[in-house]
């Protein structure tokens, strides 16, 4: 069973993440340069400025993708799609059933964004 706002894979890409303050919570270790656009568009402004994420996730981190994982829900016995931060795998939300994702009229940020 998956929880939204916990950490998918505790140990992803090796590193030992933790949240010392529960479910929902900052994930550690964190990220220093994670401040969302204050104002887009703007002219002149870089979508990859330093310090500029399109996302900032209820981890803390911050980002211009989603990572998406495929799993499933034994209870609805469904495939289910986790939209997650790529960092660290803080699930900010499940969508089911996992095909659901494709439908651009209900998800277009994932679809079109990637």
């Amino acid at each position: 069973m998956v929880t939204v706002g916990t950490l998918y894979i505790p140990t992803y890409n090796n590193i030992p993440w933790s949240q010392p303050g529960g479910t929902g919570t900052k994930v550690y270790p964190g990220q220093a340069n994670n401040q969302p656009f204050t104002a887009y568009p703007v002219g002149g402004q870089v979508i990859d400025e330093v310090g500029q994420s399109l996302w900032i996730w209820g981890c803390g981190h911050g980002s211009d993708v989603v990572k998406i994982f495929k799993d499933y829900d034994p209870g609805n016995k469904s495939s289910i799609a986790l939209i997650c931060c790529p960092i660290c795998t803080f699930i900010a939300s499940v969508i089911e059933p996992y095909e659901a994702i494709f439908d651009v009229t209900q998800y277009p940020i994932i679809i079109g964004g990637g």
